[in-house]
């Protein structure tokens, strides 16, 4: 395997990454990461972002409605959409390891659930 640069630019997108509790878009990383680096360009934040993941520094989560998302939190967990602002984050809802040996005929190694609805804050909104 080629051997791997640390560079500033990655250093930047990875902090940025987890400096935000919601899980951001690849456009929204590009935002961010271009107000410390303005000569950055997408290309670059993008082949980035797609090395993180390879090298599992950061995680991908796939939105099927939507821009995919980047997290910096490996562990196995359940991430919530909003119908209403599109954040994508965490939930405390707890991982089910269970739920990968409901069917004898395949092997599952993880899961990836996401849950869509109203987050607390939009629902506070409708309140007032």
């Amino acid at each position: 395997m080629k051997e791997v640069r640390n560079t500033n630019q990655k250093d930047i997108i990875k902090q940025v990454i987890m400096d935000n509790k919601d899980h951001l878009t690849g456009d929204q990383i590009y935002d961010k990461v271009k107000e410390h680096m303005p000569s950055i360009s997408r290309a670059t934040v993008f082949r980035n972002l797609k090395r993180l993941v390879q090298l599992g520094e950061i995680g991908h989560i796939e939105i099927p409605d939507g821009a995919d998302c980047f997290d910096y939190r490996q562990h196995e967990h359940y991430h919530f959409k909003c119908n209403d602002c599109h954040r994508v984050f965490d939930t405390e809802i707890p991982y089910d390891k269970s739920l990968d040996d409901l069917n004898p005929k395949f092997k599952v190694d993880h899961h990836i659930t996401l849950f869509y609805g109203t987050c607390s804050d939009c629902l506070e909104k409708r309140k007032s």
